[in-house]
């Protein structure tokens, strides 16, 4: 019986080092969108340029998809 809660044990141990490390990511900028006739500041989380197109890696309410610069009225990055 105690083999048994021996093995579990350390099955238990390396499946809870196996798992990925979530980091958490701060926010580079942020920029200003128009939503819904509103505008709502958002916080971006990476800047790309795709064929000479600058992209923003933006939060909620996008998702934290690659959105282009053209969706935003305004931003503090560079």
């Amino acid at each position: 019986m105690n083999k048994i809660f021996i093995v579990l044990f350390i099955c238990f141990g390396f499946s809870a080092c196996s798992g990925p490390i979530l980091e958490k990511q701060e926010p580079v900028c942020e920029a200003t969108a128009m939503l819904g006739g509103q505008q709502q500041v958002v916080q971006i989380y990476g800047v790309r340029k795709v064929v000479n197109q600058t992209e923003y890696r933006a939060g909620y309410p996008f998702n934290w998809r690659w959105v282009s610069r053209n969706n935003f009225t305004s931003s503090t990055c560079k």
